[in-house]
């Protein structure tokens, strides 16, 4: 897959907004310890305040996230079926599925890929995160036996910042099921391809639908923005294997026009 594209400018805003999220919250887990052992009004006006700002945050990570997903969306609508809503963009280069020409092949070939790719990123993902999780949550745990639950302002903002972090996590994994889904979905309709007449292979088209359907809904869903660090170091290697599979089913190489 290329890395240039043009929802990628609203994916960075977003993902930025995102990390500035995520340190406000690991600032208020700070201020909860703090907290802990020198009580003081003047650090929950604080929170207070770093609470209205992780709210703003969060909602402008999401406004990006909307508009570069819808972009993407045009982009694999335009390529699956040779239109240009982007005029400036040519998405054959983010795709590796110039050689598939039939339009409703090439929609699956696409959301086959895109799931690939997903799914093995996002699984690269979440153990850091689960690891950060573990920890703030044993960390939540040791300050009520230290404290009690006699400060009720530092408990409650210590359960707002793990139920972030843990909404984050479940978030990631919903993601790499729904993604891994879509993936073996896809696979099954290759193998069903590869096993029927041409005049059955008409009842592909639903299902293609469906999985387009699937991972466009988990990936709006989930709102998450995957790892360019992540994406770079397997973009290689996942490129290989999806070329692999691709000329491992005749449905991306017989090219035969879906019966309507």
């Amino acid at each position: 897959m290329s890395k240039e594209n043009p929802q990628n400018n609203d994916f960075i805003k977003s993902k930025k907004c995102a990390n500035w999220q995520y340190i406000c919250e690991l600032t208020l887990f700070v201020l909860t310890l703090i907290q802990l052992f020198n009580p003081s009004k003047f650090l929950l006006v604080i929170a207070s305040i770093i609470l209205i700002v992780e709210y703003i945050l969060s909602y402008c990570a999401g406004h990006f996230f909307d508009t570069g997903h819808r972009i993407r969306e045009m982009g694999l609508i335009d390529n699956s079926f040779g239109e240009k809503r982007i005029p400036t963009y040519n998405s054959e280069n983010y795709y590796n599925n110039g050689t598939v020409t039939v339009k409703e092949i090439k929609l699956l070939a696409n959301i086959h890929e895109n799931a690939l790719f997903t799914s093995r990123i996002v699984g690269e993902m979440i153990p850091l995160r689960f690891l950060l999780l573990v920890f703030i949550i044993l960390l939540t745990i040791v300050k009520i036996f230290i404290s009690g639950l006699d400060n009720y302002a530092s408990i409650l903002l210590s359960f707002i910042v793990s139920s972030s972090f843990l909404d984050r996590v479940i978030r990631l994994y919903s993601l790499r099921k729904s993604s891994q889904e879509v993936y073996d979905k896809a696979n099954e309709i290759c193998n069903i391809y590869g096993k029927t007449s041409p005049e059955l292979s008409a009842l592909l088209l639903p299902k293609i639908v469906e999985i387009l359907l699937i991972y466009e809904n988990a990936v709006f869903d989930t709102k998450i923005v995957l790892s360019e660090k992540i994406f770079h170091k397997l973009n290689s290697s996942l490129s290989k294997e999806w070329l692999n599979i691709k000329n491992n089913y005749s449905i991306y190489s017989e090219q035969k026009e879906v019966e309507k």
